[in-house]
C-alpha cells in the first residue's frame, strides 16, 4: 500500500486521492483501505482532506502524504568519500553533508555513517528517522569484480552491510548498487516518472547502469542486472582490475577521466567510439 502510495502514477505522491480511488488501484476492497489509511493516520504518515461542503453531506475525503510524517536517511559510500541526506516522506532532501574519506576503512565508514546519521536526524527529524539506505558501487557477489579496484570500495569483501549499518545506527537498514538506486530515483522524482521502461546509465567513479521494467529496477541474482561497466569494448585494450582487458569502465568513467592528461574536449573526442559502443550494447 505504502509503494502505491508513492507511485507517481497513481496519487499520494502529488496529487491528492480519495479512498476509493486507491482502492480500484491497488485491488483491495474500499473498507480495507479505509482501515489502513485510519491507521496511517494514527502514526502520522498521511494528511486526510475534506474540502468546505457546498451542498448537502460532507465531501469525501482526500488523502495526501505527510512530508513530516516520517524521514529516512540515504547514504552514497564511494572511493571518494561519504554523502548523507536527510529525507522527508515526500522524497525531499531537508539537510545533507559531505564527508571527504577517500577509499575508506568499513571501520572508519561506519563510525562516521552513525555520526553523520545522528547529526541529520538531530536537525529536524524530531525522532522520527524511520530507516537508513546506503547505495555503493557494485557488482556485487561476482568473485572476479565485486570489490576490486580503484571503482569498487576496495577491501570490503565479506562485510556484512546491512548488520553493519543497523549496529552503526539503531535502525532498519537497507542497501542496494549505486546504479540501481540512481535508477529507481529518477523512476520517482525525475524524468523517469513518465516511463515505465527504460535503461539507465549510471556515470560515477566507474560506470554501471540498470534496466527498468514495468516501474521496477531488474536486479538479477545479485543485483547486478544491466552492469555494463565491465563488458570488453576494445580487444587486447587497457588491463582491467577485473583481470579482463579493455572494459567499458577503463575508458568512460569519471576515474578513467582522472586518468587523462589531455583537456575534457580532447577526452570526449577519445571516448566518443567507446560510448557509440556502449549504447550499441544497451540497444542490443
Amino acid at each position: 500500500f505504502l509503494q502505491f502510495a508513492h507511485d507517481g502514477r497513481h496519487g499520494l505522491h502529488g496529487e491528492a486521492d480519495a479512498p476509493g480511488d486507491i482502492a480500484r488501484g491497488v485491488g483491495l476492497t474500499v473498507q480495507t483501505v479505509s482501515t489502513i489509511v485510519r491507521e496511517l493516520e494514527e502514526q502520522g504518515y498521511i494528511l486526510s482532506l475534506r474540502e468546505e461542503p457546498k451542498g448537502r453531506g460532507l465531501p469525501p475525503a482526500t488523502l495526501r502524504i505527510n512530508p513530516e510524517g516520517g524521514y529516512a536517511v540515504g547514504i552514497h559510500l564511494t572511493p571518494l568519500g561519504i554523502d548523507a541526506a536527510l529525507i522527508n516522506l515526500s522524497g525531499d532532501v531537508i539537510e545533507s553533508m559531505h564527508s571527504e574519506a577517500p577509499n575508506v576503512t568499513p571501520d572508519h565508514a561506519f563510525d562516521q555513517i552513525g555520526a553523520m546519521v545522528r547529526d541529520l536526524a538531530g536537525r529536524r527529524a524530531g525522532g522520527r528517522v524511520l530507516g537508513v539506505g546506503m547505495a555503493l558501487p557494485g557488482p556485487f557477489g561476482v568473485e572476479s569484480m565485486s570489490f576490486i579496484g580503484p571503482t569498487t570500495m576496495t577491501g570490503w569483501k565479506d562485510v556484512a552491510l546491512r548488520e553493519r549499518l543497523t549496529t552503526a545506527t539503531g535502525l532498519p537498514a537497507f542497501f542496494e548498487t549505486d546504479m540501481a538506486a540512481a535508477a529507481m530515483g529518477e523512476r520517482l522524482y525525475g524524468l523517469g516518472t513518465g516511463y515505465s521502461d527504460y535503461y539507465y546509465l549510471y556515470f560515477g567513479v566507474g560506470l554501471g547502469g540498470a534496466m527498468v521494467h514495468d516501474g521496477s529496477v531488474l536486479r538479477g541474482a545479485w543485483g547486478n542486472a544491466g552492469e555494463i561497466g565491465h563488458i570488453p569494448v576494445v580487444f587486447g585494450g587497457e588491463p582491467c582490475p577485473c583481470g579482463n582487458r579493455g572494459c567499458l569502465e577503463r575508458y568512460l568513467s569519471l576515474e578513467a577521466r582522472g586518468r587523462w592528461h589531455g583537456s575534457d574536449d580532447a577526452w570526449v573526442a577519445e571516448v566518443g567510439p567507446v560510448f557509440r559502443n556502449a549504447i550499441t550494447i544497451i540497444e542490443n
